[in-house]
């Protein structure tokens, strides 16, 4: 079966071999005698492109005709542009010398609403009078872009808010506008004004912005918190101390970034922690010391106005003790016994003296070595960040420094806490030593 398929394929293909030789032979006679006809669906489009060429140029025509009537209104508009502008600018000439002085007016008027709307931006007498800013505002685009003259309203509402500024300045009030709070948060408050200079709350200051009144988030100290809730709270006619700040917040933001107490004690790190609490145990000891001393002294006095009753409750009572219970006893070994005696009593009497004097020569010389730590950390910062910063070099001398000082307050306290100590030890031995010598005499006499 197979092999008859093939053989019918092979019949077939040299049955049409000759017949398509035959027709390439006369397709090739055709173009070499030019008698290729051209088709009718070729004639067909020829014919569409002849009649589309045709429309075209009556399109043509059409726009260029448009065109010239465009142009020739083009230049009719020019030429009332010209005629409109002449026109105008003849208004202007005579607009501004019918003007005359008020021409001036306007301008002084522009002048007076730009130097106030600069002032209005940033005074606190906005926060009680707010949209003054967006009046001036309208008032100097009307002057500078219109040709619209200004109403006597207009002229007048300038002065009035010129005025008003300089009224307010010398008056302290009191209203209720929306508070922008240290968290974020707004509320209605009710605050006061000192005139142009603060704008405090009940015992907190606040400051006023492009995005009007908000609270400080950090205080100044206590100081000036009592002052603001002092004014805050002061009832009509009554006088309180109150420190105004005449620069307009540059001195408030001073005393706001001036740090603490504590956090000029935590600028000190573990050295500045470790002095201080030394010199604090060390205060405790010498107040103790003196009191101590003090009862000592009373007690010695008390016994000294009685001597042939010792009592064994104060050193002076047991000195004498001593002379009363060797009354046999010859001079030289009377005195003997009570210089002994005396001993005795000597290291209860200047017990943590020493401590006292050894902090108070400590403490300058830990306080250096806290200073020296910290300017190694500032010359290391300036290694790696450079020089150029000055804050960052204050900053780091500054907190280097704070050992120093707290070397210093701990040192001069103690030195004084220790003399103080120190002389009142030295009065009681002192009375030790004339008692005894006293006994010794009046022993020889006898």
């Amino acid at each position: 079966m197979k092999n008859i398929i093939k053989t019918a394929v092979v019949l077939a293909a040299l049955v049409i071999a000759p017949a398509q030789a035959q027709n390439l032979d006369q397709l090739l006679e055709q173009v070499r005698t030019g008698s290729l006809q051209k088709t009718k669906a070729a004639t067909d489009m020829e014919n569409r492109f002849r009649a589309a060429g045709a429309g075209k140029a009556d399109i043509l025509n059409s726009v260029r005709s448009q065109r010239a009537t465009l142009e020739a209104q083009s230049n009719a508009l020019e030429d009332t542009f010209a005629k409109n502008e002449e026109a105008l600018n003849a208004l202007r000439n005579l607009r501004q010398s019918e003007l005359g002085d008020l021409n001036d007016l306007f301008g002084v008027i522009q002048q007076v609403a730009g130097e106030a709307q600069a002032g209005f931006e940033t005074s606190v007498i906005s926060a009680e009078f707010p949209g003054r800013t967006e009046k001036f505002d309208a008032l100097s685009k009307k002057i500078s872009q219109s040709n619209d003259l200004l109403s006597l309203d207009e002229i007048e509402m300038v002065f009035k808010e010129v005025f008003n500024e300089l009224a307010q300045q010398g008056k302290i009030s009191k209203f209720t506008t929306s508070v922008a709070t240290a968290s974020g948060a707004k509320e209605d408050r009710e605050i006061a004004r000192v005139g142009v200079f603060n704008l405090i709350g009940d015992g907190s200051f606040l400051t006023y912005g492009a995005g009007g009144v908000a609270e400080l988030p950090r205080q100044p100290d206590g100081r000036f918190l009592g002052q603001a809730g002092d004014l805050f709270n002061a009832a009509g006619g009554e006088t309180v101390n109150f420190s105004v700040d005449p620069t307009k917040g540059t001195l408030l933001g001073a005393a706001v970034e001036r740090p603490s107490l504590a956090e000029r004690v935590s600028q000190g790190g573990l050295v500045g922690y470790i002095i201080l609490s030394v010199g604090a145990l060390a205060a405790l000891i010498a107040f103790w010391k003196i009191f101590t001393l003090m009862g000592v002294a009373s007690a010695v006095q008390k016994q000294a106005a009685n001597p042939t009753s010792p009592s064994t409750k104060n050193p002076l009572g047991r000195v004498l003790k001593v002379a009363l219970d060797n009354p046999t006893t010859d001079t030289e070994a009377m005195e003997m016994r009570l210089s002994e005696a005396i001993m005795k009593e000597t290291p209860k009497l200047t017990s943590w003296l020493m401590f006292l004097k050894i902090v108070s020569v400590v403490a300058p010389l830990a306080g250096l070595l806290g200073t020296v730590l910290g300017m190694i950390e500032t010359f290391q910062s300036i290694t790696l960040f450079g020089a150029g910063d000055p804050k960052l070099m204050a900053g780091g001398i500054s907190q280097a420094l704070v050992t120093t000082v707290c070397g210093l307050v701990v040192a001069i306290p103690i030195v004084l806490l220790h003399t103080a100590a120190a002389s009142k030890a030295k009065r009681v031995e002192e009375i030790l030593e004339e008692q005894s010598a006293g006994m010794v005499a009046r022993q020889m006499e006898g």
